[in-house]
């Protein structure tokens, strides 16, 4: 697919042509195209205007993107950081598009494993959402629950338990990934020792999870079950709780369910 030019034309229709064209292609998962559609408005971008405008910048998030869906994260954050200073100038440093860039570099440290900086990134996306967008909009909430997954790998089951828990009521419609959030939940009360509050999110989450059809997560709630019979000697309980883990994780293969927890748009995002 090529950009052709019929009458007259300009930098600017021409860059537009091109990312509306990338984005059909992105969506279509043809990420030959979408990256070479993008590397053109980019190039087109970089000799009409520069490489400081905003666009310039957005343009540049958006390849990372097709880089990270391909998995080629380290090569999706060497443009993430670029854009990032053109953002961060074009508009402000608190500017939503800044966090939209901040929160792609830590999906790619969670990847990479580090760790530490996914932490970093995570939190000044949320905190940025938050001003910008309120606490209850969907990309804030899923950036708090991107950064209590980190702090749950990290260990830090206190600061995951308040990550969560701030943004728990504004998941608390039908629409809202509740039981997602109750199983992060149990999972930082397990490693807080809080049996008796584990036992109960998971409980409640795996009726939800099997509710909706996702079979992988009541797989998962059935086996951290499992974990918290083994602490308290119930291993005939614990064994039981595992063969309904393997049970759902082959109904899971069957019938695999999305990865975005956010299924249907909040009601107030």
């Amino acid at each position: 697919m090529t950009v052709t030019n019929s009458g007259q034309s300009s930098p600017k229709y021409d860059v537009i042509a091109l990312e509306r064209l990338g984005n059909i292609a992105f969506d279509k998962r043809n990420w030959s195209e979408a990256t070479r559609l993008l590397s053109e408005s980019l190039t087109i971008r970089e000799k009409s205007a520069g490489t400081k405008e905003p666009g310039y910048g957005l343009a540049l998030d958006r390849l990372a993107e097709i880089h990270m869906q391909q998995g080629k994260y380290q090569e999706a954050l060497v443009l993430l950081e670029k854009a990032l200073p053109i953002l961060e100038s074009a508009f402000y440093p608190g500017h939503s598009s800044v966090a939209a860039i901040v929160e792609h570099q830590g999906d790619c440290f969670v990847i990479l494993g580090r760790l530490a900086e996914a932490e970093a990134a995570f939190k000044r996306a949320s905190d940025i959402f938050t001003t910008c967008v309120t606490l209850e909009n969907r990309v804030t909430l899923r950036s708090l629950y991107k950064l209590a997954k980190v702090y749950i790998a990290e260990e830090k089951a206190a600061e995951a338990k308040a990550t969560l828990q701030k943004g728990l009521k504004y998941v608390d419609t039908p629409l809202g990934p509740m039981a997602e959030f109750r199983y992060q939940l149990a999972l930082a009360a397990i490693l807080l020792k809080e049996a008796g509050e584990a036992r109960d999110l998971l409980h409640t989450a795996a009726a939800d999870f099997k509710q909706r059809g996702n079979y992988g997560r009541v797989a998962d709630c059935s086996s951290a079950l499992a974990d918290i019979c083994r602490l308290d000697n119930a291993e005939l309980e614990a064994d039981e709780w595992m063969r309904q883990s393997a049970l759902f994780s082959q109904m899971a293969v069957n019938a695999p369910y999305p990865d975005d927890i956010f299924l249907a748009t909040l009601l107030r995002a």
